[in-house]
């Protein structure tokens, strides 16, 4: 098992190192997620699999080099901008929303696991919810936020360059150095941040917490120096391999009618992401692909780390996607137990 863990990785980083070669965007996160899609679709056999220590580490290390973007500008940034913040929220969940109902219908299946399944950035938290209710199908919800996420993390980085005609300047992993703390700091805010964070329940909070720790510390410490490429690369594999795994051929084929909704619901909730987009940059000035990297229903670390390797306002970017999250994270429950109320234990 060892072993064969150590040929994935590298694979998986050769790979990357190639896409980086050809100027693809968060070349090291697609090599790792797609080796580890083709290892699981065509070398079953094989019983590989990429443990979730090593992601969650992956993602305290991506989570520095995301909260080192920020300055001390940012904020002052997201109160002016906070009405569309909460647009941009509501526009997206509402189109959720509306999908789930649409599916449930068309799929005849179990409404309450379609709300789960289509809301964007709240696959940890769903996932567990699943868990605890017996009404809920948790190979739907699985499924469903599987699929959503490979989808947009996979195409919406080359939607933009072949639509918005992004450049990619870099490969999110060697960031230019402007000086500020040593990036050895990142090993004290990591475990600092990642520490609160779970004790305040926050979602993701090996992700978060970094994030939040390290903005925090820039912004008051005048900068910090970005990971070096020889430990983001290995984070971005790190992550790819793990999401790549949770593609699940067993769980897709008891779901199996469900595949063309779910892509069907991902390529509407882009199209809502870009007219959105352009709604925010015209309002507030800052490019169209940043704010479409902004609205995208990804995650939090692969769109920033997209908008890295493309040079636009990751800070932005962070900024949208971390409210979606949070809102997520702190209203669905809430909102699960007024819509079913019998349902709930």
């Amino acid at each position: 098992m060892l072993l064969n863990r150590i040929l994935l990785f590298i694979v998986a980083l050769s790979l990357g190192h190639m896409l980086m070669r050809l100027h693809l965007p968060i070349p090291f996160l697609l090599g790792g997620l797609l080796t580890a899609i083709v290892c699981k679709t065509f070398a079953q056999r094989a019983q590989v699999s990429w443990p979730k220590q090593l992601r969650e580490y992956a993602l305290m290390i991506a989570g520095y080099g995301i909260g080192s973007t920020f300055t001390a500008d940012t904020w002052s940034n997201f109160l002016q901008e906070l009405r569309g913040v909460t647009e941009a929220t509501v526009v997206i969940l509402g189109a959720s929303l509306l999908l789930a109902f649409v599916t449930a219908k068309l799929a005849r299946e179990n409404l309450k696991s379609c709300i789960m399944g289509m809301l964007p950035g709240g696959m940890t938290l769903t996932m567990l919810l699943a868990e605890d209710d017996d009404e809920v199908n948790p190979n739907v919800v699985m499924v469903m936020q599987v699929i959503r996420l490979l989808s947009v993390v996979i195409t919406v980085p080359f939607l933009v360059i072949w639509l918005l005609d992004a450049k990619v300047v870099g490969s999110a992993v060697s960031m230019p150095n402007h000086g500020g703390v040593h990036w050895l700091v990142f090993i004290p805010l990591a475990i600092l941040g990642s520490f609160i964070a779970i004790k305040i329940h926050l979602p993701t909070p090996k992700l978060l917490g970094p994030i939040l720790a390290t903005a925090a510390f820039a912004v008051y410490s005048n900068g910090v120096q970005p990971v070096p490429v020889y430990l983001m690369a290995p984070a971005q594999v790190s992550i790819g391999l793990f999401m790549g795994m949770q593609l699940d051929a067993k769980r897709i084929l008891a779901t199996k009618k469900m595949v063309p909704y779910i892509l069907i619901g991902t390529a509407f909730l882009i199209v809502v992401s870009i007219g959105m987009a352009n709604v925010l940059s015209a309002r507030y000035g800052f490019s169209l692909i940043t704010a479409f990297l902004a609205m995208a229903p990804g995650g939090i670390a692969e769109m920033s780390l997209a908008g890295m390797s493309m040079n636009e306002n990751v800070s932005v970017i962070l900024t949208y996607q971390l409210v979606r999250v949070l809102a997520i994270n702190i209203g669905i429950p809430p909102l699960l137990k007024w819509m079913f109320p019998q349902k709930q234990a």
